[in-house]
């Protein structure tokens, strides 16, 4: 790719600048072209990654690099959700449901060659669980016996909790009751291994969260592909790993990722052939591509819950009452209907329908007299009393203009004024870890199929709840309902659960998903992935 004339403060991103310079000089091959003749895929990323720990990063952007990096036990097919090999090469559930024995490919080795080994799981699910350490994404290991006492510090002894390597190749995982989603959370950036004398490098203990073992070279993974090159802010590379085990199969030689938080600088890059793919699509450029090169648009159902978070310990957001009656509010079906236009669906609660064979309840409905009523009650009349709220939102045309949607509604329907703020991806992140915001844009991809992934997010003490919200009676339905072995009547505890929840409101939903992206025709092996997620491993290029 041709390197970038300018550096922008507030990240112009160099691919629109490189294809700027591309088009000038006619004569130069694109980096689409280029890298259809020596495999190499230019990949337009939502923003920057937070880090390339996966037990700490965490977020669509984060996998879809990591996930070339290293490898869980195992992968999933991206349409089907059906397990496929990844480092395990095989696996036995016992007749209980309780007991999952896998066995590690003998041949299995690290980026740099080391064996990789069933005692790099146990290593990376204690750090990973581990209370000092504290990831925020440990809760998908909870299925696992005594995970959640041992990673809310009630249990100290790690033997203690079912995770077992009985000799190099054979990993046990012993449940607390049967989980039929289980080994589609294996997938998950958490649950991937890391390389124990890299995390340690340098006399570093293995729950540092200061993710300095992940700037050391070389950066050991057991993924597919292997870190090339990190440059901040321009692109990460990444080249095929020789020592994966199914590197025969890999075809492509390198995976470029750009990242880009403005999606007209990424359909710029695209149409100029300097991205294979993008993230997403400008609003207002859909129905060309409907219209004119419906090939290149690819819309993807996808398991996506979009809303906005309220921070409950916000003197005025400590009162539901005007949580509540901002959401009632909202007016979703425009926004999905006038705006989006990708096939969205206002959302009527958190979870969207279908995953796990869930049917969420209908509880939000647009109710402006409910919602005035609820407003005067809470002391603010007409809006009158309360000051100017901030919500804070990416920087991107699409939160830029639901925010500005949403500023419009409160302001017309209930004489609240909202100013907008925005901040880059991991500047907001850092907000919701502090609670550092009155109102902020919240967007939620299912790490696996199954409700709980959305409904636990708001339990007290989650890494990624981000609202302040804790209440003990909403962490006790969702626990009684994680107890129900039968489908049917689990599926419907959850759903009374998450009626709970809504009733309180620490969010307000507004749409759930579906994926727009622009996909070059020479990318071949490309598969709807309603998870979010994609398996390189698959993918190849023709010019």
């Amino acid at each position: 790719m041709l390197p970038p004339l300018v550096r922008s403060v507030r990240l112009i991103w160099p691919v629109v600048l490189g294809s700027l310079f591309v088009v000038a000089c006619a004569k130069r091959e694109s980096a689409v072209v280029a890298g259809n003749r020596a495999g190499i895929l230019h990949v337009g990323n939502g923003a920057e990654i937070q880090s390339l720990d996966p037990q700490q990063a965490g977020g669509s952007v984060d996998h879809n690099v990591l996930s070339t990096l290293f490898e869980g036990l195992v992968t999933l097919d991206e349409e089907t959700f059906q397990p496929r090999p990844g480092a395990a090469a095989r696996w036995e559930i016992s007749a209980d449901g309780r007991t999952y024995t896998f066995h590690l490919h003998p041949h299995g080795r690290w980026s740099n060659g080391d064996p990789l080994t069933a005692r790099d799981f146990v290593y990376s699910f204690r750090r990973a669980l581990s209370p000092a350490f504290g990831s925020e994404y440990k809760d998908a290991l909870f299925p696992v016996r005594n995970a959640e006492p041992f990673a809310r510090g009630q249990l100290a002894d790690f033997a203690d909790v079912g995770v077992r390597a009985t000799d190099d190749h054979t990993l046990i995982l012993t449940l607390e009751r049967p989980t039929p989603y289980f080994l589609t959370v294996l997938r998950a950036n958490v649950c991937f291994p890391v390389h124990v004398a890299s995390v340690e490098r340098g006399g570093a203990r293995f729950d540092d969260r200061t993710g300095r073992w992940t700037q050391g070279r070389p950066f050991v993974g057991n993924g597919p592909f292997r870190l090339r090159e990190w440059r901040d802010h321009l692109h990460l590379a990444v080249e095929k790993n020789p020592h994966y085990w199914d590197a025969a199969r890999v075809r492509l030689n390198e995976v470029v990722f750009h990242p880009a938080e403005s999606t007209q600088a990424q359909e710029l890059a695209f149409r100029a052939g300097q991205l294979h793919t993008t993230w997403d699509v400008p609003l207002a450029k859909i129905d060309a591509y409907r219209q004119e090169t419906p090939a290149r648009l690819i819309v993807e159902p996808y398991f996506e819950s979009y809303f906005l978070r309220f921070n409950t310990r916000h003197r005025h957001f400590a009162d539901v009452r005007l949580r509540r009656a901002l959401s009632l509010a909202i007016d979703r079906e425009s926004i999905v209907r006038n705006l989006l236009r990708g096939g969205q669906t206002a959302a009527t609660a958190l979870t969207p329908p279908g995953i796990g064979g869930y049917t969420p309840p209908a509880v939000l409905n647009r109710d402006l007299p409910e919602a005035r009523r609820l407003l005067a009650e809470a002391g603010f009349p007409d809006g009158r009393g309360l000051p100017v709220l901030e919500l804070t939102t990416l920087s991107s045309e699409i939160n830029q203009r639901i925010a500005e949607a949403l500023q419009q509604m409160w302001r017309r329907d209930l004489g609240v004024a909202v100013q907008i703020a925005q901040k880059e991806f991991k500047v907001l992140l850092d907000s919701l870890d502090t609670l550092d915001y009155t109102l902020v844009r919240g967007r939620w991809i299912a790490e696996y199929p199954d409700p709980l992934t959305y409904l636990t997010i708001f339990t007290t003490g989650n890494g990624v709840n981000g609202t302040g919200f804790a209440d003990p009676r909403y962490d006790a339905l969702l626990a009684a309902a994680t107890r129900e072995l039968e489908p049917a009547a689990r599926l419907g505890a959850l759903r009374t659960a998450e009626e709970y929840l809504l009733s309180q409101m620490p969010v307000a939903p507004i749409y759930w998903g579906s994926r727009t992206l622009l996909v070059a025709p020479s990318v071949r092996g490309w598969k709807k992935s309603p998870l979010g997620f994609r398996n390189y491993k698959d993918l190849w290029l023709e010019p």
